[in-house]
């Protein structure tokens, strides 16, 4: 789905991620966010009748369920707890695009890249170099530099494009110091 297009539905997503950027005429893109199941795919259009304002991408496969617009607009007015999960749907990506464009304006690559293993990796867990970079506002040559350098000062461990997080206090602190 691009950006400046008009559709004639909206979708739900029931299993998968998608990516939701801008482009720019440049090439230059930013992402706003990476919707999870159960989030709405062109509401926002639907209900004010425009174009798309961003480019929606499949990062996984999905699973969507379609409405027509003039249905999910009529769903909307019908069933007050529909509209309720909706404003709350809302007020949810807002609130991420808030967050998301404070980390973008106010910290360097590196407190950015920081933020994003700090809060999506657990001791058990792993991340690849392609969501790091949807997670942030650089570009993959960045974060690669970035994470080249948390390996080598024994933060991360990156195996086989695997990237674990090995020490968080040291992480911390290390972000702490750049403000």
């Amino acid at each position: 789905m691009a950006q400046g297009s008009q559709y004639p539905n909206t979708y739900i997503l029931v299993a998968g991620e998608v990516k939701v950027y801008l482009a720019a005429e440049t090439g230059k893109s930013v992402v706003l966010d990476i919707y999870q199941p159960g989030m709405f795919i062109g509401e926002q259009e639907a209900i004010v009748a425009q174009p798309y304002s961003a480019s929606i991408v499949n990062i996984s496969p999905v699973t969507l369920l379609q409405i027509s617009n003039a249905d999910f607009r009529e769903w909307t007015m019908r069933d007050h707890r529909f509209a309720n999960s909706l404003i709350y749907n809302l007020s949810e990506q807002i609130y991420h695009l808030t967050k998301r464009t404070e980390r973008y304006s106010l910290y360097s690559t590196r407190q950015q890249i920081g933020f994003c293993l700090l809060t999506d990796l657990t001791d058990q867990t792993y991340i690849t170099r392609e969501q790091v970079t949807y997670r942030v506002d650089t570009s993959l040559r960045n974060v690669n530099r970035v994470l080249k350098q948390l390996a080598e000062l024994e933060i991360i461990e990156i195996n086989k494009g695997r990237i674990r997080l090995i020490n968080r206090q040291k992480l911390q602190q290390l972000i702490r110091i750049e403000d």
